[in-house]
């Protein structure tokens, strides 16, 4: 009989399958949806410990950091028929002001999950190019950051970009992630979606694209009424 773990994981890994489909036309094969639940499955029985520390269920909204942190939000865009991604980074300020954002595309990526590491990997390198020293990462992938946290060996493979993750955090004088669900992360999937109509790296300081910028104008005032 399948566990109320397991039936959880499987009805949210469809759901954002049917999510993907309806939204981006995004088809998606039963033998990586089955693998993709046994994984994390997996992954959550074996780090218990680090889950509770990265899980943040009362937050509902984007808010700023403090003065002296940059919040950077990452996301990607991933398309299984063309096994390509646009990942994209947006980091804010304490006043909820971009700071500057990128995105870049991303070729021969084997899924999702690999395509949500190299987006946690791209935040980092992109955070440390900018000259930013406190950053919070925030994304919506909680398997990544179980990964990156945790202080068992990673043997997935996943590992060569843990790896670089973890030596990239030296450029960093404080440095913190944080899980949080996909509506506080919509500014930056909008960005992604976005990268899709290039073909290139792209690079914003102090500004974004319009439809971007509505949302990051959102997430202010909904942190500014709330606050």
């Amino acid at each position: 009989m399948m566990s109320k773990q397991s039936l959880t994981i499987s009805l949210w890994a469809l759901w954002f399958k049917r999510n993907k489909l309806v939204n981006e036309g995004l088809n998606f094969k039963m033998h990586e949806l089955m693998g993709f639940i046994k994984n994390y499955a997996q992954d959550c029985c074996s780090n218990k410990n680090v889950v509770s520390f990265l899980t943040v269920p009362k937050i509902i909204s984007w808010y700023p950091p403090t003065d002296r942190a940059t919040k950077l939000n990452f996301d990607a865009s991933f398309l299984c028929n063309t096994n390509e991604a646009i990942v994209a980074v947006l980091a804010r300020d304490a006043e909820g002001q971009v700071m500057g954002a990128c995105t870049y595309p991303l070729r021969e990526i084997a899924d999702a999950f690999i395509a949500e590491a190299r987006t946690c990997e791209r935040a980092l390198y992109f955070a440390r190019d900018m000259g930013f020293s406190n950053i919070i990462l925030e994304g919506d992938s909680l398997t990544i950051f179980k990964k990156v946290k945790s202080t068992n060996e990673d043997r997935s493979i996943l590992r060569p970009i843990t790896k670089n993750i973890r030596f990239l955090e030296r450029f960093f004088k404080n440095i913190e992630y944080r899980f949080v669900p996909r509506e506080v992360n919509r500014a930056v999937y909008a960005l992604a979606v976005d990268g899709r109509r290039r073909d290139y790296p792209c690079c914003w300081v102090e500004e974004v694209p319009d439809p971007v910028a509505k949302l990051v104008e959102l997430d202010r005032n909904t942190w500014l009424c709330h606050g």
